[in-house]
């Protein structure tokens, strides 16, 4: 891959336009699971052992403190249509959340970015995303009842280390012996240990994410060209700072979504699934993830599952 500028211009970085045009719809990389796919994902299934991969919902971003999520109750107690039926209880609430950020498990739609006034497919952004409508092209509901086998890449452990400190990322030449076992189809969930080292706030006059682990751009199109259909990982998937950060702000980001179309899953845990992964010897399984069925949006909270 070949670093742009600092006007990061497409013609400069990243060198060639990924998918576009690849696919006659906005699903992007979600077109490789194919039948077969999620057949060959049942037979990853050896003893049924469930795994989930979604960290518990929190309210506040860790480090700047931002609110981004608000549980209200409504009832609890009688049915609020029929108080004067006290032999009837009730209890009901509602919720309200930011889909993006650092800390809750989320999987981002293909309009969640763009980059030198394109999305996906080269679409102008202007007509992929507004503000009146909400996104018109590549909205989260493409990803719901998303079924396909699951690779997991623990980094860490294969340098022998429990985390990856702020700041560290994982290097592609990391993943290309990994990656060899990835078919078509598979999502690929890197671990990074994010679960365990959360990142360290900003200081005055850096980049307001502050200080994370995550992945090297180029890792990106390692994976990409093994046709990944999801990229996740126990982090924000970008290291911060960035090594790229000259070309834009969140070049994984950037390169999964606008140029690939590889739906992307943040702030994972993968701690559960490593340890089932480490007991069994096994690196390959079923995945499931959904988002909400919502029209329009870009991005939802998800609760990933792995089937062992």
């Amino acid at each position: 891959m070949r670093e742009g500028s600092s006007a990061g211009k497409t013609a400069v970085w990243p060198g060639h336009e990924g998918n576009w045009g690849r696919w006659p719809n906005d699903r992007g990389t979600l077109n490789l699971i194919t039948p077969q796919v999620v057949l060959r994902a049942l037979r990853a299934v050896v003893d049924g052992r469930v795994v989930s991969c979604a960290r518990p919902v929190t309210d506040r971003e860790p480090l700047r403190g931002d609110k981004c999520y608000v549980h209200e109750m409504m009832t609890a107690g009688v049915w609020d249509l029929e108080p004067e039926r006290t032999e009837s209880l009730n209890s009901s609430d509602r919720v309200s959340y930011r889909i993006h950020g650092m800390v809750n498990t989320h999987i981002d739609a293909l309009a969640h970015v763009g980059y030198d006034g394109k999305g996906f497919n080269g679409r102008p952004f202007s007509e992929v995303v507004n503000m009146k409508e909400g996104v018109v092209h590549g909205d989260v509901s493409n990803a719901v009842a998303t079924v396909t086998r699951g690779v997991l890449i623990d980094v860490p452990a294969a340098r022998g280390i429990e985390f990856l400190e702020p700041g560290d990322f994982v290097r592609p030449e990391e993943l290309i012996e990994a990656a060899k076992t990835i078919e078509p189809g598979d999502a690929a969930l890197i671990r990074v240990g994010g679960t365990l080292a959360p990142g360290i706030p900003p200081r005055e006059g850096e980049n307001r994410h502050g200080t994370w682990s995550g992945l090297h751009p180029e890792c990106v199109d390692v994976l990409a060209e093994r046709d990944i259909s999801i990229l996740g990982s126990d982090t924000g998937n970008d290291v911060f700072p960035s090594p790229y950060a000259h070309i834009c702000r969140s070049p994984v980001h950037t390169l999964a979504l606008t140029f690939y179309g590889i739906h992307l899953l943040h702030n994972m845990d993968l701690e559960g699934l490593a340890k089932a992964c480490r007991e069994t010897g096994r690196s390959r399984f079923m995945f499931m993830v959904s988002p909400l069925n919502h029209r329009g949006v870009t991005g939802s909270l998800v609760s990933p599952v792995a089937i062992l």
